[in-house]
C-alpha cells in the first residue's frame, strides 16, 4: 500500500493538483453538528446491540463513509483498498501480472492479446492460446475474471500455465514470471498519406506512446492525421495537456477551477507555434472528461475538425484521497495533537507515510470544474462535433468493433479451436452467412459457411481456413470497416480534400 500511496501522490500532482487538506480539523463541533455526530454514534451502538451476526466497528464505519459519498454526484466514489488498487492500475497504466488480455466472448479462457515485451510475450505465449489450468488448477467452468485472479500475483513469483495451442497435439506447460506490465493505450497505422491514431485512455503511459506514434508519422512524412478519441473515458489531466501540445496552437488548453479557496486554480497552455498536422478528431457519446479537454481545445483553437456524435459531457474534476482508519485517526491525534483523516495531509504536512493497515479505503471526490479555451463549461451538455455522423456497427447480432484481422499463422480445419476461427465466424455472420453463435470452434456449420464464402470469392471451396481464405476475410473486414464506420470514412474524406 505504501507503493500505492506513492503512485497516487504522483498521479494527483500531475493530473489534478493535490488538495492536501484534512477532512476534519476539529471534530469538537458545537450546536446541531455535534448532536448529529452523537446521533450517528447512537445508531452504531444500536446496531451492535441488536444485530445478531458478526459486525465490526470498522465495517460499520466503512459503511457509513460509503453511504456519505454515495449521496454526492455520480463521479464521487468510495473505494475499498482492493477497489482502489484496481482504480490506480487503470490510471497508472500498469499492473503486476503476465501481460495478456482474455476474451469475454468464449467459454474457454482464450488469450486474444499478448502485450509486447510482457512476461507472457517473453515466455512464448501467443494470441489464440487457450489456458487450460493455472498452477495445476483447472479453469473449466471458471470466468475470465476468476482466471485473471489466479494468474495475477506478486512480482517476481512464477505461475505455470497449461496451454492448448492449435497445431500442437499435446498441451504445453509454460512457466511465466510475474512482473509489472505497462499498458500501451495507443495504436496506429498509415493508409496512403493519412495517419490514424487510436487513443484508448489517458493513463500514465499515454504521452510516451503518443510520441512514438507521432515519430512514426513524421518518419513517413505524414501531414494528415485522424485522432480517434471514441470511447475514451478520460484519465490524467497532466497526460492530456502534454498530448494536446501536439495538436493545439500556442495558447490556453484548459482551465481548472477548484471550489476551495485554499487551492489555486490552474491554467494549462500550449507553446506550439507551428502545428504539423491537418487534423480530424473522432468523438462519440463515450468520449469523456480528458478526451473532451483535448477535443474542446482543438475545436476552440480551430486546429482541427471534430467528427462523430455529441461527447459525454463531463466537465468536473476529481481528486483521490486515502482515508485513515479509526485506529490510525486516534493514533496520530495522540501523536500529533491534531485530528487527521486524509492520508495525504499526514504525508505532506508531517512527512509520515501511513502503513497499509492504517488506510481504511480511498475516496474519489469532485473538487472542481474545467473550461475550454473559449470558457465553455460542458458538464451535462458535451461537445457538438463539426460534422455530426452516427455509426451502425451491429448487424446480425455481431458488433463490427469486436472483430480482429486473422493472423495467417495457422490453417484451422474441422474441429480446431482458434482465435482466427472466432474472428472468421464473426465476419461471416456479420455478412449473413449461416453461423449460429461465434464460438471459435470450426465445426461443420462453420466449415460449411467457409466453403460458401470460398465459393463466392473464387477460392478452392473445402472449408479450411487456409491463408488465401484468411486474407480474403481480412480484405472483407477492411471493406466493412470503411462501409460501416461512417465517422472514420468522413474523416478520410475531409483530409483528402
Amino acid at each position: 500500500m505504501k507503493a500505492l500511496i506513492r503512485i497516487a501522490c504522483v498521479v494527483m500532482v500531475l493530473c489534478l493538483t493535490a488538495v492536501n487538506t484534512s477532512f476534519a480539523e476539529d471534530i469538537q463541533v458545537a450546536g446541531d453538528s455535534g448532536k448529529d455526530l452523537e446521533y450517528l454514534q447512537s445508531v452504531i451502538d444500536m446496531i451492535k446491540d441488536k444485530y445478531k451476526d458478526k459486525i465490526t466497528d470498522e465495517q460499520l464505519i466503512e459503511g457509513a463513509i460509503n453511504g456519505m459519498f454515495d449521496t454526492m454526484d455520480k463521479y464521487t466514489d468510495y473505494y475499498t483498498r482492493e477497489e482502489a488498487e484496481s482504480f490506480f492500475s487503470d490510471i497508472d497504466g500498469s499492473y503486476v501480472g503476465i501481460g495478456v488480455r482474455i476474451s469475454s466472448d468464449t467459454k474457454e479462457i482464450l488469450i486474444v492479446e499478448v502485450f509486447a515485451a510482457s512476461p507472457a510475450d517473453k515466455a512464448g505465449i501467443v494470441n489464440g492460446d487457450i489456458i487450460l489450468s493455472v498452477d495445476g488448477l483447472s479453469l473449466e467452468g471458471k470466468s475470465g475474471d476468476e482466471a485473471a485472479q489466479l494468474i495475477r500475483g506478486k512480482a517476481g513469483t512464477k505461475v505455470t500455465l497449461e496451454i492448448q495451442r492449435i497445431g500442437e497435439k499435446a498441451p504445453l506447460k509454460i512457466d511465466v514470471e510475474r512482473a509489472e506490465v505497462k499498458i500501451n493505450p495507443v495504436s496506429y497505422n498509415i493508409s496512403g498519406d493519412i495517419g490514424y491514431i487510436k487513443l484508448d485512455i489517458f493513463n500514465s503511459n499515454s504521452n510516451l506512446n503518443m510520441k512514438k506514434a507521432l515519430d512514426e508519422m513524421d518518419k513517413s512524412n505524414i501531414k494528415k492525421l485522424v485522432l480517434d478519441l471514441r470511447d475514451n473515458p478520460g484519465g490524467e489531466v497532466g497526460q492530456v495537456v502534454k498530448i494536446a501540445e501536439n495538436f493545439v496552437p500556442e495558447g490556453l488548453i484548459t482551465k481548472l477551477d477548484f471550489k476551495s479557496e485554499r487551492v489555486k486554480d490552474e491554467e494549462y497552455f500550449s507553446k506550439n507555434k507551428a502545428l504539423k498536422y491537418k487534423l480530424v478528431v473522432l468523438v462519440n457519446e463515450s468520449s469523456a472528461s480528458a478526451s473532451e479537454i483535448l477535443a474542446g481545445a482543438v475545436q476552440d483553437m480551430k486546429s482541427g475538425i471534430l467528427v462523430g456524435t455529441k461527447t459525454y459531457g463531463k466537465g468536473k474534476v476529481q481528486n483521490v484521497y486515502p482515508v485513515l482508519s479509526p485506529e490510525a485517526f486516534r493514533k496520530y491525534e495522540k501523536k500529533l495533537g491534531t485530528k487527521i483523516v486524509d492520508g495525504y495531509d499526514l504525508m505532506n504536512n508531517y512527512d509520515i507515510t501511513p502503513d497499509e493497515d492504517e488506510i481504511i479505503g480511498w475516496t474519489k471526490i469532485t473538487t472542481g470544474e474545467y473550461y475550454t479555451p473559449n470558457g465553455r463549461m460542458i458538464d451535462g451538455t458535451g461537445l457538438q462535433p463539426d460534422y455530426y455522423i452516427e455509426n451502425t456497427y451491429i448487424q446480425n447480432e455481431v458488433d463490427l468493433r469486436t472483430i480482429k484481422s486473422l493472423s495467417k499463422k495457422v490453417k484451422p480445419a474441422i474441429n480446431d479451436k482458434s482465435i482466427d476461427v472466432i474472428n472468421a465466424e464473426k465476419i461471416l455472420k456479420f455478412c449473413g452467412y449461416s453461423i449460429n453463435q461465434p464460438d471459435m470452434l470450426l465445426d461443420e456449420q462453420t466449415s460449411s459457411a467457409v466453403r460458401e464464402f470460398q465459393k463466392d470469392n473464387g477460392l478452392y471451396s473445402y472449408g479450411v481456413l487456409d491463408f488465401a481464405t484468411q486474407q480474403a476475410l481480412n480484405d472483407k473486414l477492411e471493406k466493412l470497416i470503411l462501409q460501416y464506420d461512417k465517422q472514420r470514412a468522413k474523416a478520410f474524406e475531409l483530409l483528402e480534400d
